[in-house]
């Protein structure tokens, strides 16, 4: 009866779940597993305002490109397209 017990798949199952638990409980308590992660944060938040800042500036290179182009062509950029 024991032996068909720790054969079974859902007992193995339920038993590397708790180590698994306890392990990742230990883990998380540790200092300088929080050290860790609020540098991994930080550099998330960084690259994060980077890109923004990346992306803002093409917006602002693209519209200056606009209107730019459509001074050479003598076209009022405030004026909407009118279509054909």
């Amino acid at each position: 009866m024991l032996k068909d017990v720790l054969k079974s798949t859902k007992f193995l199952c339920f038993v590397g779940g708790a180590a698994a638990a306890f392990i990742c409980g230990k883990i998380a308590k540790c200092e300088k597993t929080r050290e860790l992660c609020v540098h991994g944060l930080a550099k998330g938040m960084k690259l994060k305002h980077d890109a923004q800042t990346a992306v803002q500036n093409l917006k602002e290179d693209a519209q200056d490109v606009y209107y730019d182009a459509m001074t050479e062509a003598d076209i009022d950029a405030a004026k909407p397209v009118e279509e054909a």
